[in-house]
């Protein structure tokens, strides 16, 4: 399946190819990101890591952690 990837920190927007059963942890380690630290939303409403994906998603991915 095929999602649509917006990253938010890049300002970068991606298709991203996953397996049929992928969840958003699964999104987050392809994206080569740690799960820590990332805020996934779907349609503009965070979901959780363990949420399954469907074909033609819209995601935002938010890095949330910063350093100081």
């Amino acid at each position: 399946m095929k999602v649509k990837v917006y990253l938010a920190r890049q300002k970068e927007e991606r298709v991203v190819s996953l397996d049929d059963r992928a969840t958003v942890r699964d999104l987050i380690k392809i994206l080569g990101l740690r799960v820590q630290g990332v805020v996934v939303l779907k349609d503009g409403v965070p979901v959780l890591e363990e949420e399954r994906l469907k074909e033609g998603d819209n995601l935002t991915v938010v890095l949330t952690a910063s350093g100081g």
